[in-house]
């Protein structure tokens, strides 16, 4: 399992708040464990030679997400075909909308000596793993400000799950907008979850929904899309 902060390729365009450093400091993170009872620690670190006496705050966010589907899509919940579900991951400008189900913030004082700071996150067990679906997203952040006189400069990092999905299944997702069952795969570590209006849950494949034997998810999605 790794845990990364840039946006892979497959994930773009997603509505994914890509990472960003501040004008003055940087996150540079010791363990990321983006789920319920994991553990996230990490230094802010300053980035040139100004001393600055501005005290810095660290946050740590969870949000649901969920897709603003197409009207013909609201409320289905038969299995969706791999061509509806292709026409879904790659609309040209999805819209994605979220509520914040989790945060807590650390304030760690100014960067004016020390050339860092250190922070750290025991996360509450309820809390749903990093998850990117296709119409829900568990997305966890971590984000360091320091205020300004207008606004405030802010060092960001997204916290990706990106992990072999080897286990073929049928995977559930709900939001405010319906619910939709999808033949998916997921890695020996995705669980079920659920935050505020959104939830994921995961079921076993009848034998006739079976990739062939052999295949992995991408030839199974390439047969099963007719390409």
């Amino acid at each position: 399992m790794a845990v990364v902060t840039e946006i892979p390729d497959e994930l773009r365009f997603r509505g994914i708040a890509p990472p960003e450093p501040a004008h003055g400091f940087r996150i540079t993170l010791d363990m990321a464990e983006p789920w319920g009872g994991g553990h996230i620690e990490g230094r802010v670190e300053r980035r040139g030679e100004r001393h600055d006496r501005r005290p810095i705050s660290v946050r740590v966010r969870c949000l649901a997400a969920w897709i603003d589907v197409a009207p013909q899509l609201v409320g289905r919940k038969r299995l969706l075909s791999w061509t509806t579900y292709g026409d879904i991951r790659n609309r040209g400008v999805p819209i994605w909308l979220d509520e914040e189900v989790f945060k807590e913030v650390a304030e760690l004082g100014p960067l004016d000596e020390p050339n860092w700071l250190h922070f750290a996150f025991d996360l509450p067990g309820e809390l749903p793993r990093a998850l990117e679906g296709t119409f829900v997203a568990f997305r966890w952040t971590v984000e360091a400000r320091r205020q300004r006189l207008l606004g405030g400069d802010v060092a960001a990092l997204p916290l990706l799950i990106h992990e072999p999905q080897t286990l073929p299944v049928v995977r559930v997702e709900t939001s405010p907008i319906g619910t939709w069952r999808l033949l998916e795969w997921r890695s020996e570590l995705d669980v079920a979850g659920s935050g505020g209006p959104c939830s994921v849950t995961y079921e076993d494949r009848r034998a006739e929904d079976m990739p062939l034997p052999g295949e992995a998810r991408e030839q199974e999605l390439a047969r099963r899309a007719g390409h």
